[in-house]
């Protein structure tokens, strides 16, 4: 992978940048209209929507238990306010939505069959609840990638995996998450990820269920820091104490969002990628989009998780 260490070498041609430039000057022309119109939508319904919850606030008050009606109003009334807020606005975040869908196959044409969703659940998720790599009940997902990279197969989500409900909500994971098709396959379940402290051990011990068992790297340093579970030692052994610890090593230096898990299950591969920085964004809706400062560097993100997942990809 030296040609990646080169992410000019991956930006559209000229044509491609053509159409591209075209679509975001489309967008910059229609934008400023779009916001004023939603602007004023927004006051005013807002305004409107003030002077019914009031009006219903005065009506409660004047019923005989109405005081004790007043909290649950205020909530509904907040809550209700929220909706709007959001509703009026969704012509201009409908609008940028569709800007992304025209452009990202154009800016990732490097990647064969490259296909863009937001805010689906990829079915891999459901792979990684079964098995119980993490504990979650919902998940609020953004952007979706996949397609074929010098003969890898991937899906990319960015994702928020919460467990839980109500006031008892937590979030488990947050980030990027790659799932991806093995040179080899592994015969079983491999899993890597940093050691935590003794009560998520304990957790873990009481979530991860099945012939699932310790195993070390040989690896000093690194066995203390990491944790490796797996249900076939044998096949498991020799890519743990080779390319998986050198996989490692090499995340430890070049990750800095949060502790990388990995997972090997016969055909795919799960690359665990925690970060709170908002991969291939567009900038706000107040904003007109530049290709140089907003298009261009999206090339540059994809390419270095590229490169990760073709790294951790060889492992087995």
């Amino acid at each position: 992978m030296q040609s990646m260490k080169n992410p000019e070498s991956y930006m559209p041609d000229e044509t491609a940048v053509a159409e591209v430039r075209r679509h975001i000057d489309m967008y910059n022309v229609e934008r400023p209209g779009i916001y004023r119109n939603c602007t004023v939508s927004a006051w005013l319904a807002i305004g409107a929507y003030s002077v019914f919850v009031l009006i219903v606030i005065y009506g409660a008050l004047q019923m005989r238990d109405g005081k004790s009606m007043l909290g649950a109003l205020l909530v509904f009334g907040v809550a209700g306010g929220v909706w709007v807020w959001r509703q009026v606005w969704k012509p201009l975040r409908d609008r940028q939505l569709g800007l992304r869908y025209l452009l990202f196959p154009k800016v990732f044409g490097f990647i064969e069959e490259v296909r863009y969703s937001a805010g689906i659940e990829p079915y891999f998720l459901d792979d990684l609840k079964r098995l119980k790599l993490v504990d979650f009940t919902k998940s609020k997902n953004d952007d979706v990638i996949s397609g074929m990279h010098d003969g890898m197969k991937f899906e990319l989500v960015e994702t928020e995996l919460i467990s839980g409900s109500g006031k008892s909500e937590r979030t488990t994971f947050k980030g990027l998450i790659f799932q991806f098709a093995l040179a080899e396959a592994f015969p079983g379940l491999l899993v890597a990820n940093k050691r935590g402290s003794w009560w998520e051990r304990t957790m873990k011990e009481f979530w991860h269920t099945g012939p699932f068992n310790d195993i070390r790297s040989g690896n000093l340093r690194l066995d203390e820091t990491h944790e490796f579970r797996t249900s076939n030692h044998i096949a498991a052994q020799p890519v743990i104490a080779g390319p998986l610890t050198s996989v490692l090593t090499w995340l430890g230096n070049e990750w800095h969002g949060g502790d990388v898990q990995i997972a090997l299950s016969h055909d795919h591969g799960y690359l665990m990628l925690p970060t709170t920085m908002n991969y291939f964004a567009l900038p706000d809706l107040q904003r007109d989009v530049s290709y140089e400062g907003h298009v261009k560097p999206l090339v540059r993100e994809m390419v270095q998780l590229l490169a990760v997942a073709h790294v951790v990809r060889k492992v087995g």
